[in-house]
């Protein structure tokens, strides 16, 4: 990235380079995606996957953020939970849905697979309306009643 200001990806804020600070400006960092963003702005965006898993891993254009900017971002405790978080999702890609014994297993304990990550749900009271609390995914449970 040049010494010249350029703007956050996200606020459109003035910002500079780390490597030449200016008082009163953030720093800038340029994601692998391309796109700059400054340092709030990341904090942000790391921040909201302790919030919602959905946004983890932190990311732009469907590129994951260096893992050094969400240290930096988010400090060392909230790092070790979202790298929980991360590890969680990672193994949630290794494909609940085609597991037929998890599956068999779900439907005899009365539940339903989340139609995107395959953990297993259940039912308990209240409208069909769901949302996964592994993946965020929103459907409607049509499974056995509970």
């Amino acid at each position: 990235m040049s010494s010249a200001r350029t703007s956050c990806a996200s606020c459109f804020g003035t910002g500079c380079p780390p490597e030449c600070p200016a008082p009163g400006l953030p720093s800038l960092r340029v994601v692998p995606c391309g796109h700059v963003f400054c340092q709030p702005c990341i904090t942000k965006r790391c921040s909201l996957g302790l919030t919602d898993r959905a946004m983890v891993p932190a990311h732009c254009c469907g590129v994951e953020f260096p893992t050094e900017y969400v240290k930096d971002a988010l400090g060392a405790l909230d790092f070790t939970t979202y790298a929980r978080y991360l590890a969680e999702r990672q193994w949630q890609q290794t494909s609940l849905r085609s597991d037929a014994e998890y599956a068999k297993t779900v439907q005899l304990l009365g539940g339903m697979q989340c139609p995107h990550c395959g953990i297993g749900v259940t039912r308990i009271s209240g409208c069909e309306h769901m949302k996964c609390s592994h993946c965020g995914t929103a459907f409607n449970y049509t499974g056995c009643s509970g």
